[in-house]
């Protein structure tokens, strides 16, 4: 790849992080929070995000975010107030930056008059009257600034600094290309008086002639003196990060042996080599270091100054001692995780060589297998870490689609996120973007009621839609929620029937029905619309869901509203699992959802009708399944005495006993796709390769426990699409 294209790459990656990071920090804004150092985040960002752009002469991102951020750094210099219009205002401008952003990336467009109606709105923004004093005050465009027209003599600028303070200075010449690319030397200069108190002196020694002056060259330099008990280097630099390579600079700590570096070694221009040469001359004359033609204008070869520069940054890193990333292509972790997976099984195959050969386990071979085996899972489980993501970086896009939505649906919606930093597999967070989208715009356009029946019904005008992530029994659960009119069961079954979905005289239980709206072709909606009514849309998300190991429930309560939870595996690599026979087939149980084994007793087991049984645990009773005849290996199914009752837990909190042959043991497993191999098959989620070689099975468990209720057919689209009521509420006479 072409270098240029590669730095471009990864400007467009920082962007996506700098707008999430916008967005982040306007919605705490919104939600009351006064935190200076946030709306500094705020700002920072879009500077950042105008400076990169640029660097790329991506003109129409420049100017917007140049305007945007005028509006921030008056906002944050406590010339304007940050209250709620305001902050509306600056969110949907952040949509519009983010349109920008991808329109520059993928070479699309951007609406025109809505990017110009929100410039315009920015800038009305920015002009607002306040009392701090501005650079519209000043009438100097450096604001607050006081800058003393003196030679450059660095003697001059010491300042009185506290005993615990600290004193940089700083040499900052601006080039031309810094201001072309839409940066401002008053902002940075600005930004330098968050650190601590400054004294500022201008250089404008290299000022020419009225009649020789070039309008787009950069005649100033400047001096400043930043005083702090807690300014660091690093903290400088980082002011200057975006136009580093389009000024001269020196920061030298006060005090310090070394002299402020001569011109003639500054860094030159990183983009072209370029060298001024007057400057040169200028800084050299200033360092009291003789102008001789050889100093004038000599300056390190771009690679050297490229070196220099790396040099200073990395101590700069190290002094801060800050996290140090690094960008990999996913296909080398993939591939990574893939021989993980390789390794966890080859270990298990010479596990079972060595059993095979009736080794002790107090042999050296044995315990060498031991160390591998402990090896290979911290191995593994670093390997998973690499992969592990918060679910932050889908939940940041949902904000903007609620607004969105809600303008469209005229609602008043506020979203409310938790758990964002709840941890997942990279592979189950990109797919689960799609089924989010789907499950938001529905609770907003059919949960929600109109402001106007919110008031009627006695609740607030606006309605609220939770998002929520949290782990759960070694699984991510994320909860959908609204506050509004909930599922109208009379309605949705009167539609199924109208649609030829189920009979008419089909007799549902509440979950049955609330389980209709998954069915392929149903909508509530009466119009067509951009947000929803086609028919398409739940059952895409059941079987999303599905096809990543997961489900979905549903929780509705008429006139209070609705919950949507989804069960998803935390990775789609590996899983511990209880090895188990069952009519001489050799499946998985995740280990996750047993809570203990245990030998059947005949007065503990009870029949319940003419097929089932129930086995009492603990002063309870919990269906007794036979995995077996569940599966259908078999169809008579043996005396429970005879095999091993596993107590398992399902995603809802129901119990079941599930009988099985015999136990081989507790393996670490890695999990292949059987849907994308071969084909679904009910009650199982995925298969894997044991040590011997042979496949096994592994459990979906809740697909297991809920047995096919009768009339299925006629109910549903699928074994399990509608889900009978729950093992855990059988009542204890009708179980004794």
């Amino acid at each position: 790849m072409d270098p240029l294209a590669a730095i471009k790459v990864t400007f467009f990656q920082e962007c996506e992080e700098q707008l999430a990071e916008l967005e982040t920090g306007l919605l705490s804004m919104e939600g009351g929070d006064q935190d200076p150092e946030i709306v500094n985040a705020v700002f920072r960002a879009v500077h950042s995000i105008k400076g990169g752009a640029g660097a790329f002469s991506l003109e129409d991102l420049v100017r917007f975010s140049h305007v945007f951020e005028t509006a921030l750094d008056r906002i944050r210099s406590g010339a304007i107030e940050a209250d709620q219009d305001a902050i509306k205002l600056l969110l949907r401008s952040a949509d519009v930056l983010a349109d920008h952003v991808r329109a520059a990336r993928d070479g699309g467009t951007v609406d025109v008059g809505r990017s110009q109606a929100m410039a315009e709105a920015l800038a009305a923004l920015a002009e607002g009257d306040g009392s701090a004093e501005t650079e519209e005050d000043t009438g100097d465009g450096f604001g607050e600034f006081e800058f003393k027209p003196v030679a450059f003599d660095m003697g001059e600028i010491t300042a009185e600094p506290a005993p615990t303070s600290t004193t940089f200075n700083v040499r900052f010449y601006p080039q031309a290309a810094l201001y072309q690319k839409a940066n401002e030397s008053a902002l940075l200069l600005r930004e330098l008086t968050r650190l601590g108190d400054i004294e500022v002196e201008l250089d404008a020694s290299g000022l020419p002639m009225l009649a020789e002056l070039n309008p787009e060259d950069a005649y100033l330099g400047w001096t400043i003196a930043v005083t702090g008990e807690t300014v660091t280097e690093a903290a400088v630099r980082e002011v200057f990060e975006w136009v580093d390579g389009d000024c001269y600079l020196d920061i030298v700590q006060a005090g310090a042996a070394a002299a402020l570096t001569p011109a003639s070694e500054m860094s030159v221009d990183a983009m072209g080599g370029e060298v001024d040469v007057l400057a040169l001359i200028r800084a050299a004359q200033e360092a009291e270091i003789s102008p001789s033609p050889a100093v004038a204008i000599s300056a390190p070869e771009p690679a050297k100054a490229k070196e220099q520069a790396l040099d200073a940054k990395a101590q700069a890193t190290a002094r801060e001692a800050s996290p140090q990333t690094i960008r990999v292509d996913l296909e080398r972790v993939d591939r990574l995780i893939d021989l993980v997976g390789e390794l966890v099984i080859n270990q298990a195959m010479l596990a079972q060589r060595v059993a095979e050969c009736g080794l002790q386990r107090a042999s050296s071979v044995a315990v060498g297998l031991d160390d591998l085996e402990h090896l290979t899972r911290e191995i593994q489980d670093s390997v998973m870490a690499i992969r592990a993501q918060p679910v932050k970086s889908v939940f940041q896009r949902f904000p903007r689609l609620v607004r969105e939505i809600a303008a469209m649906t005229g609602k008043e919606v506020r979203l409310i996120m938790d758990g964002e930093n709840t941890e997942v597999d990279k592979t189950v967070i990109e797919r689960l973007s799609d089924p989010l989208t789907h499950m938001i715009r529905n609770a907003i356009d059919h949960g929600l009621e109109a402001p106007e029946d919110r008031v009627a019904a006695g609740k607030p005008r606006e309605g609220v839609v939770r998002l929520a992530a949290l782990h759960r029994s070694g699984r991510i659960v994320i909860e959908i929620s609204d506050d509004g009119r909930g599922i109208n069961r009379s309605r949705v079954k009167q539609i199924a029937v109208d649609k030829g979905l189920i009979a008419p005289d089909a007799n549902l239980s509440d979950e049955e029905i609330d389980n209709l709206i998954f069915m392929a072709g149903f909508s509530t909606a009466a119009t067509v619309s951009d947000i929803s009514g086609r028919g398409v849309g739940m059952d895409v998300v059941r079987r999303s869901i599905q096809s990543l190991g997961g489900r979905i429930n549903i929780s509705s309560r008429p006139g209070q509203g609705s919950t949507f939870t989804l069960s998803l595996p935390l990775t789609l690599a590996v899983l511990d699992g209880m090895v188990v026979t069952v009519a001489g087939q050799t499946l998985v149980a995740p280990l996750t959802a047993i809570i203990e084994s245990l030998q059947p007793k005949a007065a503990d087991v009870r029949s319940l009708g003419p097929n089932a049984q129930v086995i009492a645990i603990r002063d309870s009773h919990v269906p007794l399944i036979d995995i077996g005849r569940s599966l259908g290996y078999r169809t008579v199914t043996p005396p429970p005495t005879e095999g091993v009752a596993l107590l398992v837990e399902g995603e809802g909190g129901a119990r079941a006993a599930l009988m099985v042959d015999a136990i081989q043991g507790q393996r670490q497993v890695v999990i292949k796709s059987l849907e994308a191999n071969y084909r679904p098959v009910p009650g199982i989620a995925a298969a894997t390769i044991l040590g011997d070689g042979r496949v096994a099975l592994i459990l979906d468990i809740d697909a297991v426990m809920v047995p096919k209720p009768h009339g299925a057919a006629a109910t549903t689209s699928g074994a399990d699409a509608v889900r009978p009521t729950a093992a855990s509420d059988l009542p204890l006479a009708m179980a004794g």
